[in-house]
């Protein structure tokens, strides 16, 4: 099943003192999603790498990795799909 779903990447930046999402990539795989994470917390503030569950499923999506600050509570939000 792992390799069911989407791979995306999103990215944090801060903006008046505050971590905010910002920009949303797709990635074509795992180890994409991670490298691109990667490079892109080297950017901004920070980005995680993601794995979302297929559609019509009830898997909640999946942090793969994190790479510089990411809210505390991301993956909070991320239950609800």
């Amino acid at each position: 099943m792992a390799a069911d779903g989407a791979f995306v990447v999103q990215a944090f930046e801060h903006v008046s003192g505050r971590l905010v999402p910002s920009l949303r990539r797709t990635a074509a795989g795992e180890g994409d999603a991670l490298r691109q994470a990667e490079a892109l917390a080297g950017r901004l503030a920070g980005a995680a790498a993601l794995r979302l569950p297929p559609a019509g499923t009830d898997e909640p999506a999946t942090i793969l990795g994190a790479f510089g600050d990411v809210p505390d509570d991301f993956s909070d939000g991320l239950a609800g799909g």
